[in-house]
């Protein structure tokens, strides 16, 4: 395996084949914004404009600017959407809609916190680029905010007698991105705190050290609930917070951290893949949801595989690799990597397909919509590329540290 051509691999591909689908087909040249949903050639299905997907747009293509540019066209694209969204996205007491029509019309409200989180996300990345700080104060008054109001709500839930709350680590894990991200505007005093407060709801509330497990939902009070929401495992997003926690075990050089999210990895790895029966070539890849009593899940896609499950994957196996000696993580990289080349990018007309049967046939063939996940393809694809640089130049001068940047 040529670690420096596989770099090159995954770099090439978001900034030959997934932005570029995305830049030719997403962005509405006549109001501004990103398109609610395109099918796989590129036609438009829903001209709509979700608040979290044109922040999800925005944050990519500013990102890739920031990260592997300069490219001032798509930083131009990247500032037009979240301008739009200043003007069209929020009402005048500054609380982000969820849904506008093509012109920017509010239809919904905010079902969620995604829209604050994302836009948070956008906003930074682009206060980067210009280095206006009006973006970055935006930035953090909207994180904040959704910080209070989430401490507000939890607090009326553990209230209430009656009824079945749940937190979601969904949701919990953007936090965290969105925190990470904030280091660079954020108070100081501020970030170090809430950071240390993350820390300490992830291991108290969503993860389980005696089980090994983190769940998709716990109660307000961060305990089980043994009901099929309560007993939900998305493989996906414990590979994402086990990378994330990772990131800051290495920072704080918390070792027992680090162990416990390398053991948790290992776990999931076993757990999840999709082991096809003896002479049934049809299956592989990662489950999507996954009951954690082994009970059958009521979900119907279940058992389907998603793009960005298993990003989630690749970036955290080379993440236990780099800072571990355990040889299962490249090695399960490598199985991960030829199923995920050779099933999700769209071979004929570029971009990627998001979903795939059990089977590894495309169940939505869309290659956008609001559900797709474009945030998690596009910092998966650039990590990726970039853990998989760190690697290379470790392996050609052995007495560099491997460690993650």
């Amino acid at each position: 395996m040529d670690i420096q051509q596989l770099a090159q691999q995954y770099r090439d591909e978001l900034m030959q084949n997934v932005l570029p689908f995305w830049q030719k087909h997403a962005f509405d040249p006549m109001y501004g914004g990103v398109f609610e949903a395109v099918d796989e050639t590129g036609g438009i299905i829903s001209t709509d404009k979700p608040v979290a997907l044109q922040a999800q747009v925005a944050w990519a293509f500013a990102m890739a600017h920031n990260r592997f540019g300069p490219n001032k066209e798509w930083l131009g694209l990247a500032q037009q959407t979240v301008d739009f969204l200043l003007e069209k996205g929020r009402d005048a007491k500054g609380t982000w809609y969820g849904q506008l029509d093509r012109r920017g019309t509010p239809l919904v409200g905010a079902p969620n916190a995604f829209p604050d989180l994302y836009m948070a996300l956008a906003l930074g990345q682009i206060a980067q680029a210009t280095e206006e700080i009006s973006y970055a104060e935006i930035a953090q008054k909207t994180l904040v905010k959704l910080l209070k109001k989430r401490d507000s709500s939890i607090k009326k839930q553990k209230e209430i007698i009656t009824g079945r709350g749940f937190k979601s680590l969904e949701e919990f894990a953007l936090i965290g991105h969105a925190l990470l991200q904030s280091e660079t505007h954020a108070d100081k005093k501020w970030y170090q705190k809430t950071l240390e407060s993350y820390l300490e709801e992830f291991i108290s509330d969503f993860y389980d050290k005696r089980t090994d497990i983190v769940l998709e939902n716990v109660t307000p009070e961060g305990h089980f609930w043994d009901c099929p929401e309560g007993r939900m495992l998305v493989p996906g997003r414990v590979f994402e917070m086990a990378g994330f926690m990772m990131d800051i075990a290495d920072r704080t050089r918390n070792r027992r951290l680090l162990n416990q999210m390398l053991d948790l990895t290992e776990l999931t790895l076993q757990a999840a893949w999709d082991e096809a029966p003896a002479g049934d070539s049809s299956s592989g890849g990662f489950f999507y949801q996954m009951d954690i009593k082994s009970l059958h899940p009521l979900q119907p896609r279940w058992n389907h595989k998603l793009a960005w499950v298993h990003l989630e994957a690749l970036q955290t196996l080379l993440k236990a690799h780099v800072l571990s000696a355990n040889p299962i993580f490249l090695a399960t990289f490598e199985k991960t990597h030829e199923y995920v080349w050779e099933k999700f990018p769209d071979k004929t007309h570029g971009g990627w397909f998001g979903e795939l049967t059990r089977e590894g046939v495309p169940f939505i063939r869309h290659k956008i919509t609001p559900e797709k996940g474009f945030y998690a393809m596009v910092r998966n694809l650039a990590n990726i590329a970039d853990l998989l640089e760190i690697i290379a130049k470790s392996d050609a001068s052995p007495k560099r540290s491997r460690k993650v940047v």
